[in-house]
């Protein structure tokens, strides 16, 4: 039923200006919806949705993981912005 569908990995944040600098402008991640309360942003052949929510920042699990080849390729450059899990 689902085997051949593609996952969308789906992010909460507080703050939805602060989420799209990240994943855009840090990342590098091609936008593809923004509205009020959803940003969609494509990476390789997925989707990331990004979403305000009250509860962002109280998960302590991953959410998101990018395979990369090399560790430190995948790095971002500098410091995160001063971006805080959740925002």
């Amino acid at each position: 039923m689902l085997e051949d569908k593609e996952p969308i990995a789906t992010v909460a944040v507080r703050d939805l200006a602060v989420a799209k600098k990240f994943y855009q402008d840090m990342l590098g991640l091609e936008p593809v919806e923004d509205s009020p309360e959803v940003l969609s942003f494509k990476s390789g052949q997925f989707r990331l949705f990004v979403y305000r929510s009250q509860f962002a920042g109280t998960n302590q699990a991953t959410a998101v993981t990018w395979a990369v080849g090399d560790v430190n390729a995948g790095r971002i450059p500098g410091q995160m912005g001063g971006v805080k899990a959740g925002q």
